[in-house]
């Protein structure tokens, strides 16, 4: 009996020491990819490095894990591990930047497209981000390229991208998506890459954000570019993360470092107001719980956050503990998407009942103008005809 009790108690410890050895790389990992700069030397070896690489490929984060290190070994450069490490990635990191490069000079043409039939246009996610957040244009990858315009001018950029040689991935046509989707995506002629034309940040209807309110936040900079005001790029961001099931931790950093650029430059009360017009006080609730739960610390260091939190308690609209739980970031597992589940815990984010409803019948019941658009159908009486195609095209699609 005794010694099957040691026995269980070796294996306890022997667990217990694995599991604090998990959090040690989990905690350093979080240390290096957040903004707040790590003023004390870290000890980190070559064993941990390799673990914390590997973290940092599952969560697509090895870019930004290079740059982190590369700055803080300029300000500490005695670690040897470190060294070799920086050296050894640098090829990884220079195809990585040339990548980079080759996407900035398709967006380039698509701006340069659009702007001559008087279309605005304006680069958000991917490079954009990655220069006016992180102030590197290589520290992030992105698969693909998305343009944002006003919905007005959709149906004319898609002529436009059409004739130009892109090719749309879908056969629909383009105003079937305007109340179910919020983008457009095409393949370039050549190089294979996706490019996203947004009318909206996520799915209409989910959120109390029309393409024109959009607009209305939209700065035109000194140089003659198009972007969007730090307000609007936080609300992106945050669409973005409901839209994704807040499953990664890519948008979830990318989040906690555009507050934290943007800290003396929003108006927090102002801004939470907005988010409760909006329709995304669950959404940010949870956000900001993911925060809280990674970066403890950190979180306390900056003050932006503890006052959005603050303005978020006040709100009538609260998220419930079940949707807390459920989407508790795990970044060890991962938590990928779930495609069944995730689809229907998502829209309980939603501030109002009525949009959680409305956002599950317009899935099988599109709006009538969808309808006729999709069966390019003007015809009233033909309506219930088409709307019983659409619903058996729907349930096939989800039996398979």
């Amino acid at each position: 009996m005794a010694s099957a009790l040691n026995a269980g108690t070796k294996y306890w410890n022997v667990g217990m020491k694995m599991d604090n050895a998990l959090d040690s790389i989990s905690s350093k990992f979080l240390k290096w990819v957040q903004p707040i700069p790590i003023q004390r030397p870290l000890p980190i070896n070559e064993k941990e490095l390799s673990a914390i690489e590997s973290l940092a490929q599952r969560h697509n984060l090895l870019m930004l894990l290079y740059v982190q290190l590369k700055k803080y070994y300029n300000q500490n450069s005695k670690n040897i591990d470190l060294h070799n490490y920086l050296e050894e990635r640098k090829i990884a990191f220079l195809t990585n930047a040339a990548h980079s490069m080759r996407q900035k000079e398709i967006e380039k043409k698509i701006l340069s497209l659009l702007k001559k039939e008087q279309i605005p246009a304006i680069v958000i996610k991917g490079n954009e981000i990655a220069m006016e957040i992180y102030n590197d244009p290589d520290c992030r990858t992105s698969v693909d390229i998305d343009i944002l315009i006003k919905m007005s001018h959709a149906r004319r950029a898609d002529t436009i991208l059409t004739k130009a040689g892109y090719s749309r991935i879908d056969e629909n046509p383009i105003g079937f998506w305007f109340s179910r989707l919020h983008h457009a995506q095409y393949v370039h002629p050549q190089k294979d890459d996706i490019i996203e034309v947004h009318w909206a940040f996520g799915i209409p209807n989910f959120f109390r954000l029309t393409s024109e309110k959009i607009w209305d936040e939209v700065i035109y900079t000194d140089s003659g570019q198009y972007k969007l005001s730090p307000d609007m790029m936080l609300v992106q961001l945050l669409i973005h993360h409901q839209r994704h099931a807040f499953r990664e931790l890519k948008i979830l950093i990318d989040i906690l470092w555009t507050m934290w650029r943007y800290e003396s430059e929003i108006d927090w009360s102002a801004f939470s107001e907005k988010l409760g017009d909006i329709g995304l006080v669950k959404t940010t609730q949870i956000t900001l719980k993911q925060i809280r739960s990674l970066w403890t610390e950190s979180s306390e260091e900056m003050q932006c956050l503890q006052k959005l939190d603050n303005e978020m308690n006040k709100m009538r609209c609260k998220a419930p503990g079940f949707l807390h739980s459920y989407f508790k970031m795990d970044i060890e597992t991962g938590n990928l998407f779930n495609t069944t589940k995730d689809l229907i815990f998502f829209r309980l984010v939603l501030d109002r009942r009525s949009a959680i409803l409305f956002s599950f019948l317009k899935t099988i019941l599109p709006f009538p103008h969808a309808i006729k658009e999709l069966y390019e159908d003007k015809r009233n009486w033909r309506l219930p005809l088409n709307y019983l195609r659409f619903i058996r095209w729907r349930l096939g699609e989800w039996r398979n």
